[in-house]
């Protein structure tokens, strides 16, 4: 159910250049972009306010990583308590006495749930204090799933005001946090859970200054119309799949004339397009041309966390934390699986 390595490529810095930017985005954004870091048992528990110091620590794997700002991060082991508690109701319906009702394809997509939330716990605070197994006594696994479904929701609002209040990688940590569990409450009750991929650490980010980081959105932009371009062609004109690519694309060319007139507005260089792009799927039928949109979405998503990080207002970063948000949407209406940190690169 896990897509393939070979469908997501990583490729060091020093091999990217911006011809190559569609689809190749995901673990080293270009050349002029350093790495960037990429899923208790009471109701109440779950529903707690989150507690943030100023500053909460990333992910372990970037704990190496100096912050820029040279601040000390002292998180708040309650802060993560919304986190074990999710990984506990989704470890609770896997062992649950409705159990024997689960396919094999949702027994893997709650597996991903409890491993992400328990990754997310640790990156918030770590090391995490005991979390006690959640009883779900006789319910129903659809009531189960649907409480499931309804937390996800419920702690996705909750970050996203949380990451809207912060900045730096603390805005990056709980807007990755509110989009993940916002992904997760929509998959829970499909009918066909999707895919998901390998719970991983997340590499470190650097925070970069916000005119650099919407310069690099722009170069993103630039070269998704490109592959939108090709993408297009690809399919029958009266199928349902050409009417959607044909919006995304108006809405992504929208999106970059917005971003352009941003730094237009502050007197910033307007990274220009190039005459032509390299793509890393090659668009030859409908299957191809989606998977190049695809890709191209979950490649946009680290540009889009590195925005939310170097974001120096409240608006600017909500602006941010939507583009993510709709890129892992557009991503996962193609087929793309469910990571545990969206805007990070893992």
């Amino acid at each position: 159910m896990a897509e393939s390595k070979v469908d997501v490529p990583v490729f060091q810095p020093t091999q990217l250049t911006r011809r190559m930017i569609i689809g190749f985005g995901l673990a080293a954004p270009t050349l002029a972009v350093p790495w960037l870091a990429g899923c208790s048992s009471s109701e109440s528990a779950v529903d707690a306010p989150i507690s943030t110091p100023a500053t909460s620590n990333p992910p372990a794997s970037a704990t190496a990583s100096p912050s820029p700002t040279g601040v000390e991060s002292h998180p708040s082991a309650g802060a993560a308590a919304p986190e074990q508690a999710l990984a506990a109701l989704a470890a609770a319906i896997l062992v649950g006495p409705q159990r024997q009702q689960l396919s094999k394809d949702r027994r893997t997509l709650l597996t991903f749930v409890r491993n992400a939330h328990t990754a997310h716990a640790s990156a918030i605070a770590n090391p995490l204090p005991s979390q006690s197994p959640v009883k779900l006594g006789g319910q129903s696994l659809s009531s189960s799933l649907a409480l499931l479904a309804r937390r996800e929701s419920a702690a996705a609002g909750r970050y996203r005001g949380v990451a809207l209040k912060s900045t730096g990688r603390d805005a990056l940590l709980w807007g990755s946090l509110s989009v993940s569990s916002g992904s997760f409450a929509a998959a829970i009750n499909l009918a066909n859970p999707p895919g998901v991929r390998t719970v991983a650490a997340p590499r470190p980010v650097e925070v970069l200054s916000e005119v650099a980081a919407v310069q690099e959105m722009v170069r993103q932009l630039h070269a998704m119309v490109y592959g939108y371009q090709l993408a297009i062609g690809k399919f029958k004109l009266l199928s349902k799949t050409r009417p959607q690519a044909e919006r995304e694309l108006l809405t992504t060319r929208i999106f970059r004339d917005r971003l352009i007139a941003w730094l237009r507005k502050r007197s910033a260089e307007v990274p220009a397009a190039e005459p032509a792009y390299a793509p890393s799927v090659v668009p030859r039928n409908a299957a191809t041309a989606g998977r190049l949109i695809r890709r191209m979405h979950t490649a946009l998503q680290p540009f889009c966390g590195l925005w939310l990080a170097a974001a120096a207002s409240q608006a600017d970063r909500a602006q941010a934390l939507s583009a993510l948000g709709s890129a892992v949407k557009i991503a996962r209406s193609w087929g793309a699986p469910l990571g545990a940190w969206p805007g990070w690169s893992s």
